[in-house]
């Protein structure tokens, strides 16, 4: 897929993006961050960009360790619960 620019606006600041992610899904993280900021901005009550930028970012940076987190967790359950079920399959194929 070839590049293509993009134009997003963060923090009220407009931003040429070139990029090979689809645009209307650059756009959606895009709001998605705005939203985070807005956010950061009314609970620290400050409209220093500096600050809402480096809290909006250890904020999205937790959910993304959390997130990998939890899909540690989920696969190491599951490879549990495979070989809980290989187990018994092995078990039913071969009755004593």
């Amino acid at each position: 897929m070839a590049k293509e620019r993009v134009s997003v606006k963060i923090l009220n600041s407009i931003h040429e993006l070139e990029t090979d992610t689809e645009p209307l899904f650059v756009n959606q993280l895009a709001e998605y961050v705005n939203k985070k900021l807005q956010e950061v901005g009314k609970e620290q009550n400050t409209q220093d960009t500096t600050k809402i930028l480096s809290v909006g970012l250890i904020i999205l940076a937790e959910e993304i360790f959390n997130l990998k987190e939890e899909k540690e967790n989920i696969e190491t359950e599951l490879d549990r619960n495979v070989d809980e079920l290989i187990l018994h399959l092995d078990a039913a194929s071969h009755p004593r």
